[in-house]
């Protein structure tokens, strides 16, 4: 499984006034020039929290106290915020300034508490027993960011209940194809929960068109939000599961955690 939302992007600039970028419509950043002054701005579009870094590499710029060749700010944007997060100025106001930004983004709250003794239901219906093909630290694709991950082989269209309640702030079902490569990665069908906690649930390789509930939506814990299929990076018909953290760059982290028995 390879999540899809962790988009860079670049924006280079030698003399310009606003520039503006977004992201599938949800995180943008702003870069407004006022002579050699250099404001940055981070926005939110969507009422889901988000994590955003923006990484600046500079030459002849500072800030009101600090003089360095790169600035690297991560924030935490609640709902539809939109905050000012940097201000360069130029150090030598007769010579050239210069500025080169990455931007990354990420659903979720940065380094979210997660209560690591609530104890989560199987994602499926209840008298219902599918093995897991794949567990924590699973040597085909459940290391690094995706280590605590679960998979849980099933036929396809296979009802799919929430094993923890929250608010649907991502889908994708539109995608009707899957395979052993991880270039089909981009055509994993989905849903992710945002938890009260502000970690992400998050249920892949969905069949077509096999998501129940609309873009934010709240969901009960035990609630049918989609249906089984094999889509996207994917070997067999399976779920994949797993709870995740945001973090800075725009990457995440995958949590430990228990299943009620």
């Amino acid at each position: 499984m390879v999540k899809h939302w962790f988009v860079i992007a670049f924006l280079s600039c030698f003399s310009c006034a606003t520039q503006a970028y977004c992201i599938d419509n949800w995180a943008c950043f702003e870069k407004v020039e006022h002579g050699k002054v250099i404001e940055y701005w981070l926005s939110n579009n969507k009422p889901y929290p988000i994590t955003s870094t923006l990484d600046v590499r500079t030459r002849n710029l500072k800030t009101e106290i600090i003089v360095k060749d790169r600035y690297t700010k991560t924030r935490v944007l609640g709902p539809l915020e939109r905050v000012k997060i940097l201000t360069l100025q130029a150090i030598d106001t007769h010579r050239p300034v210069r500025s080169k930004e990455d931007f990354y983004w990420t659903p979720g709250i940065e380094n979210a508490q997660h209560d690591d003794s609530y104890q989560y239901a199987l994602p499926y219906g209840k008298r219902k027993t599918f093995r897991v093909v794949q567990g924590f630290n699973g040597g085909y694709s459940h290391q690094g960011a995706s280590r605590y991950a679960v998979d849980f082989a099933m036929p396809i269209g296979t009802p799919i209940h929430a094993a923890r309640g929250g608010q649907v702030i991502d889908l994708q079902q539109k995608h009707n194809r899957g395979g052993a490569n991880r270039n089909f990665a981009k055509y994993a069908n989905f849903i992710t929960i945002l938890h009260d906690d502000g970690t992400t649930g998050e249920y892949y390789h969905l069949q077509q068109n096999g998501v129940v509930p609309t873009l934010g939506q709240d969901i009960k814990r035990g609630q049918l939000i989609g249906y089984s299929g094999n889509t996207g990076f994917s070997s067999l018909p399976h779920l994949h599961f797993a709870v995740y953290q945001a973090k800075g760059f725009g990457k995440y982290q995958s949590i430990r955690i228990m299943f009620e028995k």
